[in-house]
């Protein structure tokens, strides 16, 4: 500003009227006390233009000459910041009648000329209070965005943890999210596990399970350390409080002079070229309040991709946590706590129902030893091939895909589709041959008895003949006596002999029937002279059996052990997830034709999971070679034998061919 201007008379700034012009105005800002608060700078032209600044805040003033022309204004106007600062237009009533619209739709206030001293300084201190007003707002409405960005990032997370329950998978999120909305270069996440029996904090040991490390990747291995004082995670579970260090290397040697008495130990920070400076810690709390895990956050950054192994990085981005960084970790650690508490909660529940279903395969064995390990087997043939059928991408297949839990309800019905065997009379169960085992005993005693009254018929005969010969024909000797003994002995040897081949369970030979009622018929005396048949009803009806071991009773009774085993799993409550176990596993023995049991189920009402595990439970029907009461054979016959019930339309030839073509059937080893 030239000294003509600061010379100008101010001898009129007592009146209310003094300041009639621009320059007498300009002049008066830079010469009055009541104005040093703001700091002036002059325009090019002291006659056009002034700005005042304070506390960050700008105010330009300007004359009629500068908003008065249109090119001007809009060139000015358009050249100012747009926060944080104010527009006076200064002059005479008519020029500001004129203003033009670009400096209303900017927002200028305006000053008319001539004016009072009080007048002035009212305006401009207006203008700065509405710009401060403005500029709080601004940064009060930046703050309510970001809060309600994180309070709409913090539910999302609680979403994201409680929608996880594979723990490490949770494990690794909640650290994951914990660095994000807190900035966190690094960081690593415990666990608190209790003695067997045991809720004492003293007794449990904090497990270290994740770190992660946008710098570095640092060498991880699971440990576990003591509950105590000596570590900044034990003081958090012992204290149940947050631990927000601002810079570990600026921590006492002397542990005592520290917070908690910790200390900052290095070495891992030497071992991986790495400066852990600020560290926040928070304990996780179940829903009982109880401590169950801790999250640890290292070096919060100015810039959340900032490069901290730069030259001078740890000392440029790393920055102390702030509370509102402790604030919204606590909101995930709470979230966390509750979403890992689930999760075990989850995995407890997982291992009761295995756990119980391996004791239930566990009793149909000990039940049924001959078929030890075949619920089992058929469990891997079933979910292995119903996993061929979800990837296949046959067209035959497109619609048919498992999810986790119908892969669970697949593996839980094929390992308890048996269950009902615990239903049927246990001699029926491992009956190996046509006749029971004491069966079998009476009909060798028997025998033996009939052998012995033979021998004592004998005897009796040759004392006879030796004592009174001429009661006999005279063709008679003591050697035709002999002779005809040992003729119905083996006689007796022949029919024990086929009765013997008849009590294995194979298919009865050609005539077989007939010559079991001839024995059937036969009798003899036993001791006391009592008429005895050879054969009684009930072994004669064994014995007649065409194939197998059962008679059609002893089979209608083994049938019912899918009613058995239906009954019993819609007991347990399965919840919607596995609600169809009992289905599943009730169906294995129907055919697509209607001829299966126990309901002759049609190829419409029995779903493709149970399809599946009747083509598994066959074949390893077929290949076991624990049956006593059958063969084992070989895989490849074993699928031929399949494949006449999928020519006969009773077994899913899709299925089948999968079944082959993805050897899924090479998966078990029999023995």
């Amino acid at each position: 500003m030239t000294s003509s201007a600061l010379n100008l008379n101010l001898e009129t700034t007592s009146s209310p009227l003094a300041l009639t012009t621009f320059p007498i105005l300009i002049a008066w800002l830079l010469g009055d006390e009541r104005m040093s608060i703001y700091r002036p700078v002059v325009g090019k032209n002291e006659n056009l233009e002034m700005t005042l600044t304070r506390d960050g805040y700008t105010i330009t003033i300007i004359g009629a000459d500068t908003f008065g022309a249109f090119d001007r204004s809009s060139q000015f106007i358009s050249a100012q910041p747009t926060s944080n600062h104010a527009i006076i237009c200064v002059g005479s009533d008519e020029e500001l009648r004129d203003l033009p619209i670009h400096c209303v739709q900017a927002g200028a206030l305006t000053l008319g000329l001539p004016s009072s001293v009080a007048g002035v300084i009212s305006c401009i201190n207006n203008a700065y209070t509405y710009e401060s007003a403005m500029a709080n707002a601004h940064a009060e409405r930046q703050a309510l965005a970001e809060t309600t960005e994180n309070v709409k990032y913090v539910m999302e997370i609680s979403k994201e943890l409680n929608g996880e329950r594979d723990i490490p998978k949770l494990l690794n999120l909640i650290l994951n999210k914990a660095r994000e909305i807190c900035k966190a270069d690094a960081g690593s996440i415990y666990t608190l596990q209790f003695a067997q029996g045991s809720s004492k904090i003293e007794d449990a040991k904090l497990t270290f399970r994740f770190t992660q490390n946008a710098s570095i990747k640092p060498d991880f291995t699971e440990f576990s350390m003591a509950v105590d004082h000596k570590s900044i995670v034990g003081n958090a579970v012992l204290h149940q409080a947050v631990i927000n260090i601002p810079d570990l290397y600026e921590l006492s040697d002397v542990a005592s002079e520290n917070p908690f008495g910790v200390k900052h130990n290095r070495t891992f920070d030497q071992r991986n070229g790495y400066e852990s400076h600020s560290m926040l810690t928070l304990p996780m709390f179940d829903i009982s309040h109880r401590v169950i895990g801790v999250i640890q956050l290292i070096n919060r950054k100015r810039d959340w991709n900032a490069n901290l192994l730069a030259p001078g990085g740890f000392k440029s981005y790393v920055v102390p946590f702030h509370e509102i960084d402790a604030d919204y970790a606590a909101i995930v650690a709470q979230q966390a706590g509750i979403a890992l508490e689930n999760a075990k909660m989850h995995d407890e529940i997982q291992n009761l129902f295995d756990g119980f279903v391996t004791a239930s395969v566990t009793a149909i064995e000990q039940r049924d030893p001959t078929t030890s390990g075949h619920s089992h087997r058929v469990a891997v043939l079933t979910t292995g091939l119903a996993k061929q059928v979800d990837l296949s991408t046959d067209s035959k297949f497109a619609d048919v895909h498992f999810t986790e839990d119908q892969m669970r309800e697949i593996k839980y019905a094929s390992l308890l589709h048996d269950f009902g065997k615990l239903g049927v009379r246990e001699n029926v169960l491992i009956k190996a041959k046509k006749l029971y085992p004491w069966q079998f005993d009476s009909v060798n005693e028997r025998f033996e008895l009939i052998r012995a009254t033979l021998e004592i018929e004998h005897l009796k005969q040759q004392i006879a003949f030796a004592t009174t010969p001429n009661r006999f024909p005279m063709e008679v000797s003591a050697e035709t006596i002999t002779s005809m003994k040992n003729q119905k002995i083996a006689e007796l040897d022949d029919f024990y002999n086929f009765i013997l081949k008849a009590n294995e369970p194979t298919v009865l030979e050609q005539g077989g029937f007939e010559r079991l009622n001839e024995i059937a018929k036969l009798g003899y005396e036993d001791t006391r002279g009592n008429k005895k048949s050879y054969l009684t009803s009930d072994e004669l009806k064994s014995l007649s059996v065409s194939r197998g071991s059962l008679t059609s009773e002893e089979f209608a009774e083994i049938q019912s052990h899918v009613d058995h085993t239906y009954a019993f799993l819609r007991q347990i409550p399965w919840g919607d997830r596995l609600f169809f176990v009992p289905e599943i596993a009730a169906k294995h023995h129907e055919k697509l034709d209607g001829t299966g049991y126990p309901h002759h189920a049609v190829a419409s009402q029995i779903p493709i999971q149970s399809r599946i595990m009747t083509i598994a439970d066959i074949y390893d029907a077929l290949t076991a070679s624990d049956r006593p009461y059958k063969k084992a054979v070989t895989p490849e016959k074993a699928l031929d034998i399949i494949n006449m019930d999928v020519k006969a339309g009773k077994i899913d030839v899709d299925l089948y061919n999968l079944f082959i073509s993805s050897k899924v059937f090479l998966s078990v080893i029999t023995k």
